[in-house]
């Protein structure tokens, strides 16, 4: 169980009753359902939360916010836990994909258009403005996972940190039994710096999970911009984690991602 951490922003905003919802890393709050945004990260509320009071309605608009923090805060200890953000993150997603797949509910506005991410966000595909350009991963199979088990570069620096180490390469593809790759990280050795390598296909969504205990470090619904400032750590006793295709377009569609395995310092 991570430890407990007070979520300091929208703290502030329960106490500051005349803020507004702030507009996200990638542009406005998300128009199919109402959530608490701070930087880089997105918290959905519940798919039938109500959205925020007008901003001159202080009083409704401090109601809004502390319930907001209770629909979150689901043992009702006063604090936001790590598996209570991320439980808000799928139960918004699952909703979501239950709309799309002809479930119960309105589905996305009539002028959605698949968006950047955040709620709304329908995955990486190879035409996004970040991605485009990027080769394509080679075919899938046994021969590849191979492959990327050896080292890709070795005293590889990543660009805006100090850490220098092994270049690495981990490829999922939307088909069993190469859909899910994993990171094996010793007590001291951390992963950082990490992007995407190569696409193909779109609709591309995976996680990172952390193979003990099951927790989500790490989910494409986040964001390119929170995946690049990810760090795993291997931790007293060492730690894997795994990368796991969720969707994709296609029965080829497939994702490099690529980090710094290097010295924890």
């Amino acid at each position: 169980m991570h430890a407990k951490t007070i979520v300091a922003l929208l703290g502030l905003a329960v106490v500051s009753v005349s803020a507004q919802p702030a507009a996200g890393p990638h542009g406005p709050p998300p128009q199919d359902g109402p959530g608490v945004w701070w930087p880089m990260l997105h918290i959905p509320l519940p798919p039938d939360f109500p959205p925020p009071p007008p901003p001159e309605d202080r009083e409704g608009r401090g109601v809004w916010f502390e319930e907001a923090f209770g629909a979150i805060d689901q043992d009702g200890d006063g604090l936001i836990s790590k598996e209570e953000m991320m439980a808000a993150i799928r139960a918004r997603r699952e909703a979501r994909h239950a709309r799309h797949d002809g479930g119960e509910g309105e589905g996305p506005p009539a002028d959605y258009d698949g968006g950047g991410e955040g709620e709304g966000f329908e995955g990486l595909s190879a035409d996004h403005p970040e991605l485009a350009g990027l080769p394509e991963p080679p075919p899938c199979g046994d021969d590849l996972r191979t492959s990327e088990l050896g080292v890709q570069e070795e005293n590889k620096a990543c660009e805006g940190s100090e850490s220098v180490g092994n270049l690495i390469f981990r490829t999922v593809c939307n088909a069993e039994p190469y859909n899910s790759e994993a990171i094996s990280l010793p007590p001291d050795r951390a992963a950082a710096c990490f992007d995407i390598e190569a696409i193909r296909g779109s609709g591309i969504t995976f996680e990172i999970i952390e193979e003990s205990t099951g927790n989500v470090v790490f989910n494409t619904i986040e964001g390119l911009d929170q995946f690049k400032r990810l760090v795993l750590t291997g931790g007293p006793s060492g730690t894997v984690y795994r990368i796991v295709l969720l969707s994709g377009d296609s029965p080829d569609a497939s994702i490099t991602v690529r980090f710094i395995d290097h010295p924890t310092f």
